[in-house]
């Protein structure tokens, strides 16, 4: 594959894996949503539950891991739209740290990178905007030269940003968007299910420590 393909293709990827991570945020939102809030009270009360037995430094932790996805997950943003991928892409042509030869080059694209990835993933098109535009201005975007790269180099970012890819798609969360959706497909809602079975093991544990109490 050329040198050009090559980074069309390298573009592509990281486009799918922001996407991706886009609608896992939104997912995940939604789970914590109709799901988490249950589990965090049923986690509560296991970790108070367990105090004094083998597991439980498993179920606090459990607990304050839970707590805390509670509390940190950020309201997500839109789907993004066609329009707004194409802008991604773009960027990622010239921005992407794999494309650098060297060592400050990459350092360089990093930071952009990452920039460009919390642009895209709040849908601000404008911001990934002003983004190519600094690029442009740094002494790593002049003449094209240190971002086209050889082609081994490009060869393994692909391979690289492939890999990445297919990991997040393999994650547990990235599984259960994936059984969630498919289940919609059957007119199942998946996260409903989810969220009785969260009640019910709830109300057995609310049970289980009504009885130590007495």
């Amino acid at each position: 594959m050329a040198a050009p393909d090559l980074r069309d293709r390298l573009a592509e990827l990281e486009m799918e894996h922001a996407t991706l991570q886009s609608e896992l945020q939104a997912f995940h939102a939604d789970y914590l949503a109709r799901v988490g809030v249950i589990d965090v009270q049923l986690q509560e009360l296991e970790a108070r539950l367990a105090q004094g037995t083998p597991e439980a430094e498993t179920a606090e932790r459990r607990y304050r891991e839970t707590t805390t996805a509670m509390a940190s997950v950020p309201v997500p943003a839109p789907p993004p739209t066609e329009d707004l991928k194409t802008l991604f892409r773009d960027a990622a042509k010239r921005i992407h740290p794999d494309l650098q030869q060297d060592v400050s080059g990459r350092e360089h694209a990093e930071a952009f990178m990452k920039q460009l990835n919390g642009a895209y993933s709040k849908g601000d098109a404008e911001a990934i905007g002003n983004l190519v535009r600094q690029w442009e201005t740094s002494p790593y975007a002049v003449g094209g030269a240190p971002a086209a790269g050889p082609a081994p180099a490009l060869v393994a970012a692909v391979e690289q940003a492939e890999q990445r890819l297919a990991e997040t798609r393999a994650s547990d969360l990235a599984r259960l968007m994936e059984q969630t959706f498919m289940a919609s497909m059957r007119g199942q809602d998946l996260l409903q299910e989810l969220r009785w079975q969260a009640e019910e093991a709830l109300a057995e544990a609310k049970i289980r420590a009504a009885a130590l109490n007495d």
